[in-house]
């Protein structure tokens, strides 16, 4: 009897219930599993959210930065000098006007004629950039800025020429070894079109305050570029500090333009830091502008104008002449507008379409409408614009 009831205590348990717990085992584990996806599914998507978000900040960041400094050090009491083509050379290299198409994300960038980029604080060259993600069109800013300690023009003397390796100026006191400048003429040419403005270096071994002629020299020195040539300048041209190549303090002529992978860059046209684009943020899927414009000459704001057509358009603006000059004076703001997608797709569709930027200023046919196709609707989008003021844009 005692032998019975000792085998009963030691059996285990029937296959029945070893599949019951089983089942719920797997149940828990399921369960278990399928919270964890959901809440690692809603935190990615928190994640990813709030970083375009935080690229968005940072880009525009930047942005308003380099829009407000944009003409620092340029020629504001120089109206001969706004609108004049740049040329600029490097190493025996000619950098401007372009001679083959940039770098990618900016191979597609016409400035005007003949890859010809003119002296202005800020310029919006519409629908020149088509990144790899949005395939759609993205505009570019073209951004001058020369430091503060730049942008005194210092007329030739009366009896003053350009050689091919000095410049005659009343004095160079405001000179230093390294410094780039910019030789403009203050004569047009026949017609009233601007005459080239020449990039030149001033000698390393310049002394400042010396005796005129400033001395030119080094990498961004060149007697001829095209059909410009120092030799060609009158006694009525100018000399006009853009900053210095040997010092942390160089001029800023750059290109800020939406590339592949959803990532702002930027293009250094005198190659003074890089020679290809560099990235500056990322999760920018389009970028959009307006110019703000002063259409009384009060220094405020009393319109907004499109980049692509009328009297602001490219072709406008890059004529070279008296009146583009004008317009290019009037140009007080810009408005930048960021469209910023997240790098993974969700499962299902997540944003209705379309996007919209300057909704606004629809009545006036300034707003962008982005159409979403099914595929782009699985990610999430943020729309950002900001104003910039354009506080060094002016002349007399």
């Amino acid at each position: 009897m005692r032998m019975v009831t000792s085998r009963r205590r030691e059996s285990g348990v029937t296959l029945i219930e070893l599949m019951v717990g089983l089942l719920v085992g797997m149940l828990l584990t399921l369960a278990i599993f399928e919270v964890m996806a959901t809440f690692e599914g809603r935190k990615r998507t928190l994640t990813s959210v709030n970083d375009i978000e935080h690229a968005g900040q940072l880009a525009l960041y930047k942005i308003d930065g380099w829009l407000r400094s944009a003409g620092a050090g340029l020629p504001q009491s120089a109206a001969y000098a706004y609108g004049c083509p740049v040329y600029a050379s490097k190493s025996k290299t000619q950098l401007l006007p372009l001679t083959k198409p940039l770098d990618a994300p900016f191979a597609s960038v016409n400035p005007g004629t003949s890859g010809v980029f003119r002296v202005a604080p800020v310029m919006i060259l519409p629908n020149q950039t088509t990144p790899g993600v949005s395939k759609k069109p993205s505009d570019v800013l073209v951004v001058m800025i020369a430091p503060g300690d730049s942008g005194t023009a210092v007329p030739f003397s009366e009896l003053g020429v350009a050689t091919s390796s000095s410049l005659g100026v009343q004095n160079t006191v405001d000179f230093s070894p390294n410094d780039l400048v910019l030789v403009a003429d203050q004569q047009s040419l026949p017609g009233g079109a601007k005459q080239p403005c020449m990039v030149e270096q001033v000698s390393s071994t310049f002394t400042t305050g010396s005796t005129p002629p400033l001395t030119l020299s080094g990498d961004y020195h060149e007697p001829s570029i095209s059909n410009a040539s120092l030799t060609s300048y009158s006694s009525s041209a100018v000399a006009i500090k853009l900053g210095n190549v040997a010092s942390s303090r160089p001029p800023t002529f750059m290109l800020l333009g939406v590339g592949n992978d959803n990532v702002l860059y930027s293009y250094d046209l005198l190659h003074t830091t890089a020679d290809a684009p560099q990235a500056q943020a990322e999760g920018v899927f389009e970028m959009h502008a307006l110019y703000g414009v002063d259409t009384n000459n009060d220094g405020k704001v009393d319109a907004w104008v499109s980049p692509s057509t009328g009297d602001f358009s490219v072709s406008a603006l890059s004529a070279g002449d008296a009146i583009a000059a004008m317009r290019l004076n009037q140009i007080k703001a810009i408005r930048v507008g960021l469209i910023l997608r997240t790098s993974l797709a969700e499962k299902d569709a997540v944003t209705t379409s379309p996007l919209s930027l300057f909704a606004d200023l629809k009545d006036l046919h300034l707003d962008y409408p982005r159409d979403l196709n099914e595929e782009e609707q699985h990610f999430r989008y943020r729309t950002m614009d900001t104003t910039i003021p354009v506080r060094n844009n002016s002349f007399k």
